[in-house]
């Protein structure tokens, strides 16, 4: 029996320090200090960059700060707006 394989599309962004920068202005709070954070940060960067989330994955040079508790967020850290 043969399996069928399809190509997935991933774009891969490197988001640069400017970026960073905007994002973390974003941030109101995270996971770590607030209950109701609800959106990843992915989110966010989609926002930021324009890119189309269903095909991008994010390359941060560096985690960006929570303005809240200044807990480090990555991607996948849920964070409020």
């Amino acid at each position: 029996m043969m399996k069928s394989t399809q190509l997935v599309e991933v774009d891969i962004v490197l988001i640069d320090e400017d970026v960073l920068a905007e994002v973390e202005q974003w941030v109101a709070g995270c996971q770590q200090c607030t209950d109701n954070a609800a959106t990843a940060l992915d989110y966010v960067l989609d926002a930021v960059t324009g890119c189309d989330p269903t095909v991008t994955t994010y390359l941060m040079r560096r985690p960006v700060r929570c303005q809240t508790c200044s807990s480090w967020v990555t991607e996948k850290t849920l964070v409020t707006v």
